[in-house]
């Protein structure tokens, strides 16, 4: 009994011990775990704030917008601008008046090889690298080449790098790492920070990297300044975002011309053509014929330019009407004027939504109707006899002779279907700061 008792004591004795010394680490841990997540919070955020930055400067927006505005975001580590919150949400550093961002952007209107270089493969024979290299060469060259003579504007590169310039830990604001000594180590201070972690700073990508870097969108359909455009396109980087319509139609138009008609629209032989039939198709009896003024054959402007002269066929809309004041409302009107953004057209006849042509318009009442311009509602049906219309009855009112396709196909397709949950939004959301989902999105992505 004596010796049982004695065993029983000391393993007593040795789980104190283990006790002391594991308690203290795993205080060390638990503690230590936080402050590396709030690292990883930071480092996170600042990539998601490098790739904004990188991705505003396709609008054009200069350096210290962008870095205004990054400062702006990310300071209180959410991304919409409208929050403005004190707290960041971390243990180590909570108030966002202690965390500061800094965006370098620098844009070049150099010419980008969007092949790329060849590098030289490593690792392989003289004579079979040497090959390789030839090929990755000719690649490379080959794509260029194409760029060229498709006549896309491969002038402009914008890179990114965005510091944290300093996250500063306020000993009495967070609840951790506020200093403190292991048992029997008094004035030993063990359980505090690094004077790194008082004022944490690094950047994104790190020094010994490249930075974030994007090759201007050689079709991006917004306007750029005059040293990055070469097709003649308005340069007007101010432009107001409510005009996003009559300018992306204006941006295609000079793109679409540079490559439309093999680029011979510049020949003075192909001038008289157009002129010619200009002439031909704006006659009173050829509209009157025509139901209207048909868009020149030769021609990429946009359909509603400032005069009738040249009147290309590209028109641009929205697939439903804005249901946001911040969204884009103004389109191009007829004669170079502006009107509310209507939904589908034909011609010049504009709706919201589906609008029967009558018979001056098309082969008979109801046989065809107004479109968008993007994919979106198929709004038409098929013809059940020739024309669309009773042409068997000899009816002479041309009564429509239509069927209607699939809700499937025509209504309720896909498109539809994720047009119905984003909208006009991004990503999704109906607005910004909701994190419930079942708030955030549509009815229809709630199923």
């Amino acid at each position: 009994m004596i010796r049982d008792r004695t065993a029983r004591s000391t393993e007593r004795g040795s789980a104190m011990v283990e006790a002391a010394i594991v308690f203290p680490v795993l205080v060390v841990i638990v503690m230590w775990s936080a402050a590396i997540a709030d690292i990883m919070v930071l480092k996170l955020k600042a990539a998601e704030a490098a790739r904004y930055a990188l991705f505003e400067t396709t609008v054009l927006h200069t350096g210290p917008q962008i870095d205004a505005d990054v400062q702006a975001r990310f300071v209180d580590l959410r991304s919409p601008a409208s929050l403005n919150l004190s707290y960041t949400g971390l243990m180590m550093y909570p108030l966002a008046k202690d965390i500061a961002w800094l965006a370098t952007v620098n844009t070049a209107a150099s010419r980008v090889s969007l092949g790329g270089s060849a590098r030289h493969v490593t690792g392989l024979p003289g004579l079979i690298g040497g090959f390789v290299d030839t090929v990755l060469g000719w690649i490379t060259g080959s794509v260029d080449g194409a760029m060229r003579s498709q006549k896309f504007n491969t002038r402009g590169v914008a890179s990114v790098r965005v510091t944290l310039q300093h996250a500063r830990h306020d000993e009495q604001a967070s609840s951790i790492l506020k200093g403190g000594d292991l048992l029997g180590h008094k004035g030993g201070n063990d359980l505090d920070h690094s004077k790194g972690m008082t004022n944490y700073s690094f950047d994104a990508p790190l020094r010994s990297e490249r930075p974030l870097q994007i090759v201007f969108d050689t079709w991006k359909a917004w306007p750029k300044p005059a040293a990055f455009t070469t097709d003649g396109a308005p340069t007007n980087v101010a432009v107001s975002p409510m005009q996003t319509y009559p300018t992306v139609e204006k941006q295609v138009s000079k793109q679409v011309e540079k490559i439309a008609f093999f680029g011979l629209t510049g020949q003075s032989w192909v001038t008289t053509l157009r002129d010619i039939l200009n002439t031909i198709s704006g006659a009173g009896i050829s509209q009157t014929i025509l139901g209207g003024r048909l868009p020149d054959v030769l021609s990429s402007d946009p359909m509603d330019g400032a005069t009738t002269k040249n009147r290309g066929p590209i028109t641009i809309l929205p697939v439903d009407r804005a249901d946001a004041s911040f969204v884009p409302q103004t389109c191009a009107g007829p004669n170079g004027g502006t009107q509310p953004c209507q939904s589908s057209r034909v011609g010049d006849v504009f709706s919201n939504g589906q609008t029967l042509l009558n018979s001056n318009e098309a082969m008979g009442f109801g046989v065809d109707r107004t479109r968008f311009t993007v994919p979106y509602k198929i709004n038409t049906s098929y013809w059940a006899q020739s024309g669309g219309t009773d042409n068997q009855s000899g009816n002479p009112d041309k009564v429509a002779k239509l069927t209607a396709p699939p809700l499937a196909l025509t209504q309720k397709n896909e498109y539809v279907n994720a047009w119905n949950c984003r909208g006009h939004y991004f990503a999704g959301a109906t607005a910004h700061g909701i994190t419930v989902p079942s708030k955030r999105y549509g009815a229809a992505c709630n199923k």
